[in-house]
């Protein structure tokens, strides 16, 4: 069930995404486009397991109301698939996601220290205690697959947001094991309560407790995840800086080689991307065949010449010196989406592949 929700909210985020930015939407959305539509169906999402995982039980007690009343369930939107997204779009979701089990840890240990602070709980205080428990331990898992998905893509090419997402996962699973210990004290005072039994002190000191740490995890979170984002986008201007310091260092000598590199350029992209990710050292050997092919044709591929066979001698490649730095670009800033539809842009206006040129290799 967790993993549909998990979906739902996605899509819900994504759908915000394409909505803010009109039918059509631009080559990557921007860190306050996402947020926005992060924003905007944050009141949806909230509470999701709770509703789910309470419908038997009772009504929240009117002495209890002061506190927040859980909002309607989301409506299922369209599957989303991560490798759809860019790094940027994932980073928010992530970021988004730790902040809501933030957010819900806290509420869950007011919750707690509301409904102890009489030294008695009741059966209805905790069912509204586990509330707030569902929706935080379904945060936190969310946000710890999110990470997950995040290592699986790009683990081979980030480096200082891999270090930074490992921080924070180690910061989440702290938060979870105090989720862990207010769900055992529930449990322990519930059986207590089912079996006609007073609840003890030191099971109630014990549910108090726990609740505290987590607040104090919660707070220690917060602060390691502040600079995630700004960690993420010091990274990928990194990769475009050292990019930009690699130059040719094997230029093609006529028209026709200079159109054979382009499509070398085009399967090695393809080639890599064949699962979904690339490395640094693709990256870098991507941006090594760019830099070569666009030197051969900005000294070769104007209009005119031969070489490239009939009705061909008067195509002008130099239209196209710009694509390598573009689309190695986008790979360097994780708009994995983008740079995929530029590059098969690219290889169609490429046109008929040379004589002697094997055809696109598969898995591209």
């Amino acid at each position: 069930m967790k993993s549909n929700l998990r979906t739902v909210i996605s899509a819900l985020v994504l759908a915000g995404m394409i909505l803010a930015c009109g039918a059509q939407a631009p080559s990557t959305a921007s860190p306050d486009v996402v947020s926005t539509a992060i924003a905007g169906t944050q009141q949806a999402q909230s509470l999701v397991q709770a509703t789910v995982n309470s419908t038997a039980l009772t009504s929240i007690p009117p002495t209890l109301a002061t506190t927040p009343i859980p909002p309607a369930t989301p409506t299922p939107g369209i599957t989303v698939e991560y490798i759809n997204l860019t790094e940027e779009e994932l980073a928010a979701l992530i970021d988004d996601a730790v902040a809501q089990a933030i957010t819900a840890t806290e509420q869950a240990a007011t919750a707690v220290t509301y409904t102890t602070s009489d030294d008695a709980v009741t059966t209805e205080e905790v069912t509204y205690v586990y509330e707030y428990y569902y929706y935080a331990d379904y945060y936190v898992e969310y946000a710890e697959e999110l990470m997950a998905e995040y290592y699986t893509l790009y683990s081979d090419l980030a480096t200082d947001m891999i270090t930074e997402l490992n921080a924070i996962e180690a910061e989440v699973a702290q938060l979870n094991d105090t989720l862990t210990s207010i769900d055992s004290s529930l449990q322990q005072i519930n059986t207590s309560l089912q079996q006609g039994l007073a609840v003890a002190e030191e099971s109630i000191a014990q549910l108090e407790a726990a609740a505290q740490q987590a607040q104090t995890k919660a707070q220690e979170l917060q602060t390691q995840a502040q600079d995630m984002i700004s960690v993420l986008q010091t990274e990928q201007q990194g990769r475009v800086d050292q990019l930009s310091q690699i130059q040719a260092n094997n230029i093609p000598t006529d028209k026709i080689s200079a159109l054979k590199s382009s499509f070398e350029f085009v399967d090695f992209a393809n080639t890599a991307m064949g699962d979904n990710k690339l490395s640094r050292d693709e990256l870098t050997n991507l941006t090594q065949l760019g830099k070569n092919a666009q030197a051969g044709i900005q000294q070769f591929g104007g209009a005119g010449g031969g070489g490239l066979g009939a009705g061909r001698a008067d195509i002008d490649l130099t239209q196209f010196s710009g694509k390598f730095d573009e689309i190695t670009t986008q790979f360097a800033r994780g708009q994995m989406p983008q740079a995929r539809g530029n590059l098969t842009q690219f290889e169609g206006s490429l046109g008929t592949r040379p004589a002697g040129m094997p055809s696109r290799p598969r898995g591209g």
